[in-house]
């Protein structure tokens, strides 16, 4: 059975060898960048409410008695935010058929949400590379849908939401509710434009920059904070 399994392996292989030496192009590599996450969370309807109600106990008993914590308050003094950078790492693998202008690609790259997360993605789109006069420069364009599937939506959003930094390493320590902000999958919108150069005489090998924007378009009966985020990352890939 090891031995069959072997077999179809190594045809699967070859056989996509062949068709990346005729029609097939591949390009993988590992990307660096940084992005913004925008979800403009509602957090009155996460749990982060009921951190709230705890505060609020212990504010009111060491205030006089008419003074009543809101949650304005609370959101004043943890400096809550429905945006915030992190950085942006991870690989990915380019297909395109021949010159036609359209693109595949397959990412596992860290969450928007946090750094520590992984997000793994599914992309298909119209796109395109455009090469300069002298062939070694090029600027490609994408845009198209995404899948994606984000191990960091959730409880990790919520803590890089907090803007007060003693209080967001705190709450790192101990704030991990199950699912807190609904469903970790999403459908996005997904736009990219870069420019890059070729590099040796083989020109395997690419570097370069682009750009990115992700408007996200799960509905929101399914999930009411957004996933949209925007950034830039440098690339270094490798044709196959």
């Amino acid at each position: 059975m090891q031995l069959k399994n072997f077999t179809t392996l190594a045809a699967v292989l070859l056989l996509v060898q062949s068709a990346a030496s005729q029609n097939l192009k591949i390009n993988i590599g590992v990307n660096v960048g940084m992005s913004q996450l925008f979800h403009n969370t509602q957090f009155e309807t996460t749990p982060m409410y009921n951190q709230y109600r705890f505060t609020k106990i212990a504010v009111e008993a060491h205030s006089p008695p008419e003074y009543e914590y809101s949650w304005e308050d609370f959101a004043s003094d943890y400096k809550l935010r429905t945006n915030f950078v992190q950085p942006r790492l991870g690989i990915s693998a380019h297909f395109t058929y021949k010159d036609w202008p359209l693109l595949f690609a397959v990412e596992a790259m860290s969450s928007p949400s946090s750094y520590e997360k992984m997000a793994f993605g599914f992309i298909a789109g119209f796109g395109k590379e455009f090469f300069t006069y002298d062939d070694n420069y090029f600027f490609s364009f994408l845009g198209g849908y995404k899948f994606v599937k984000d191990n960091g939506f959730g409880a990790a959003t919520i803590v890089n939401s907090i803007g007060h930094k003693e209080a967001r390493e705190q709450a790192a320590t101990y704030f991990n509710p199950e699912q807190p902000l609904g469903k970790k999958t999403g459908n996005l919108f997904t736009v990219r434009g870069g420019i890059g150069k070729e590099l040796g005489e083989a020109r395997m090998i690419r570097v370069g920059v682009e750009g990115f924007g992700e408007l996200d378009l799960t509905p929101k009966t399914a999930r009411q904070p957004r996933m949209n985020n925007f950034g830039a990352q440098f690339f270094l890939r490798f044709k196959l």
